[in-house]
Order: C-alpha cells, then sequence, then structure tokens
C-alpha cells in the first residue's frame, strides 16, 4: 500500500458505499468521510471497519447516508453507535470519534436536507 499524507496536513480519505449489503471499510487516515449518499441506499447497509494500526485515538470519521425509504444504515465491527434510519430522499449523518479500539458516535445523528 502507498503511504499517505494523512489529515490535516493532506486530505480526508473518501470512501464511498454501495447501495445494500454489507460493506468492508479500511480506515486509515485521521479524517475519513464515509459517502452513502452518491450511490443511494435501496437496502439496509451495514459498515465494518478494519482500523490500520497508524490510526491514532481521537480520529474522526463521517457517515453520509442518503436513503430511498427508510433503509437503515448499520454500524458493525469497528463500530459503536445507533443505525441511521433513512427518510425517503433525505440525507442524514452521524460524526464518529476513534476511542483506540472502536470508532464511537459522537452525538445524534443529523438529517441535513
Amino acid at each position: 500500500m502507498e503511504p499517505i499524507v494523512k489529515w490535516p496536513f493532506g486530505d480526508a480519505t473518501v470512501t464511498p458505499l454501495t447501495a445494500s449489503g454489507t460493506q468492508a471499510v479500511t480506515i486509515q487516515n485521521e479524517m475519513t468521510i464515509i459517502d452513502g449518499v452518491s450511490v443511494q441506499a435501496t437496502a439496509a447497509r451495514t459498515i465494518n471497519l478494519t482500523v490500520e494500526d497508524s490510526v491514532g485515538v481521537g480520529a474522526i470519521m463521517l457517515v453520509k447516508s442518503k436513503t430511498a425509504a427508510t433503509e437503515a444504515t448499520n454500524f458493525g465491527t469497528g463500530m459503536q453507535g445507533k443505525a441511521l434510519v433513512g427518510v425517503a430522499g433525505k440525507t442524514k449523518t452521524a460524526t464518529f470519534i476513534y476511542d483506540g479500539t472502536n470508532f464511537v458516535e459522537a452525538g445524534a445523528d443529523v438529517q441535513i436536507d
């Protein structure tokens, strides 16, 4: 794997999700944006993380999810938080902070449109 210039000195990593199913995501940056908007959810999605050893405590992850109806984005391996349950055609976001073991939801999700 090619080394990356990590945030805040380089860009955040943007990782797209597919429309449904289990999503395997590797976290290697101090700031990661999970893009569940470019491809709208058409069924439930579950995000499972693999966090590289170089990721420090306090790393940030923003999850964005847009749904066709009331599909859920569930948080699996490496995450702690409640599912984002969709509203038809709307985008919801949730912010997570890495505690050295898991990315833990830092507050209530927000509908942004």
